[in-house]
């Protein structure tokens, strides 16, 4: 009888007993990818996921293909191997709030590398590296943190939509410092184009408080670099998503003041 993980309690039952396989050297990624070079050598992300967004029973499967399973690395996958990886997750397909992106990505990648080729899965412990060693590790970090607008003096330039509320709390502290959220708001949401933020101001803020404005403000790129870009939408709906706690720190890196783009 086949397989089937049919509820999400089991897909946690199943990830603990990977996980207990992959023995005392098992170490969770803060990302992770999978790739194929093209005919001209190019290389070409197929999947990359980091943050709250990691598939943890899929990174799990993978390693137990592979054998590797260890801090930051890149290993090379054969038809074999991702036959295995394939195979060892196919039982999550039975549960419908399983996400199967990756098991389609995986699938798809062994029709293209075919019996004598291979793919590359990259795996990172921090999403701030300066400068990576391997192409394909260069690959996964640039599209974790795709979109962003990082200048040559080692800044990134964020944007944030804000109502007349917030913008008066701003003004508090002389444009310095972020407040703090609310209880139920766990998360910060800096987006990385002024035209997604301006598009939020005016169908958001303007609708919940009648009037809605755009900031502007700068943090150092390595800071900026812990949290993936997530997308919210269309490609160019792109966000950091910045846990609450998180942002006390992100305060005492800002540079420079935060700038509102009009006067109300």
């Amino acid at each position: 009888m086949t397989e089937a993980w049919t509820t999400p309690e089991q897909l946690a039952v199943k990830f603990a007993e990977f996980e207990t396989a992959l023995s005392a050297h098992w170490e969770r990624p803060k990302a992770w990818g999978i790739m194929h070079e093209d005919a001209e050598g190019r290389i070409v992300v197929d999947r990359a996921e980091a943050g709250e967004q990691l598939d943890l029973l899929a990174m799990a499967a993978l390693s137990m293909a592979t054998g590797d399973c260890c801090g930051t690395y890149v290993t090379r996958i054969d038809a074999a191997e991702l036959d295995m990886a394939i195979a060892t997750l196919a039982p999550a397909e039975a549960c419908p709030e399983y996400n199967l992106s990756n098991l389609r990505t995986w699938r798809y990648l062994r029709e293209e590398i075919g019996e004598d080729g291979t793919a590359v899965a990259a795996f990172t412990r921090t999403l701030d590296v300066a400068d990576p060693d391997d192409p394909h590790l260069t690959a996964l970090l640039g599209e974790i943190h795709r979109g962003r607008r990082e200048n040559p003096d080692g800044s990134t330039t964020l944007w944030r939509p804000v109502g007349p509320a917030e913008l008066e709390l701003l003004r508090a502290t002389g444009m310095r410092a972020w407040p703090p959220r609310l209880p139920d708001q766990p998360i910060f949401y800096p987006v990385l184009n002024e035209a997604y933020a301006r598009q939020i101001a005016d169908e958001w803020n303007v609708a919940a408080s009648g009037a809605g404005y755009v900031t502007r403000f700068r943090l150092p790129t390595g800071f900026a670099r812990r949290y993936p870009t997530c997308q919210a939408g269309g490609s160019d709906k792109l966000e950091l998503w910045i846990p609450a706690a998180d942002l006390d720190e992100l305060n005492r890196h800002l540079i420079g003041p935060i700038e509102v783009l009009e006067t109300p």
